[in-house]
């Protein structure tokens, strides 16, 4: 799969600029990718539960409880961006998330989040739009037009047709449909 650099110098053709051969070769348009790929990056991945940037962990409770109201803090795992899941599947587990820390009143704490995965991880789909938001990002800096900025950040975050939504759906159709099983809402309704 793509690299940070080869993702940007990606965005730089699609601009008709040069490509870049690292974030410190020195040019003006390195150093504009430099400043902006990483932010970019978290903000996108944030943005979905992207099926190759999903990671599964059993945390360990830290050996001070916290002050007061919960009787576990757990420090979140290197990399996370964004939690999807606490507790196993149908037997999820309150919690709250403070700080750098994950609150709760149990000693093991399952959790399924979003990283901060290395782009070799990726697959096809978020490279492409990564390639597009950086296309986005870097338009105005690269070419000085603000019309071309607004029209790829139009073709980027439109509605269900733009880049991102089209992603979004598409990886989430990679999983199944969730199964309400037995829940009490259900029975009720008899």
């Amino acid at each position: 799969m793509a690299t940070d650099v080869e993702i940007c110098s990606s965005a730089l053709l699609l601009l008709g600029d040069k490509p870049i051969a690292s974030f410190a070769d020195g040019t003006p348009r390195a150093s504009i990718c430099a400043n902006t790929y990483s932010l970019a990056k978290a903000d996108i991945l944030r943005k979905h539960n992207w099926n190759c940037a999903t990671k599964r962990v059993i945390l360990s409770p830290e050996s001070t409880p916290p002050a007061f109201d919960w009787k576990y803090q757990f420090a979140r795992p290197n990399g996370w961006l964004r939690t999807i899941q606490v507790g196993y599947q149908g037997q999820m587990l309150d919690y709250a998330i403070e700080g750098i820390r994950i609150m709760a009143n149990t000693n093991v704490l399952p959790l399924v989040y979003v990283a901060n995965v290395p782009e070799g991880e990726w697959d096809s789909l978020l490279t492409m739009v990564m390639v597009k938001r950086m296309e986005m990002d870097l338009a105005y800096p690269i070419t000085k037009s603000t019309s071309l900025r607004d029209s790829l950040k139009q073709e980027f975050y439109a509605n269900g047709v733009g880049v991102l939504a089209q992603a979004k759906t598409i990886d989430g159709q990679e999983n199944p449909p969730e199964d309400w099983g037995d829940s009490p809402f259900l029975q009720v309704r008899g």
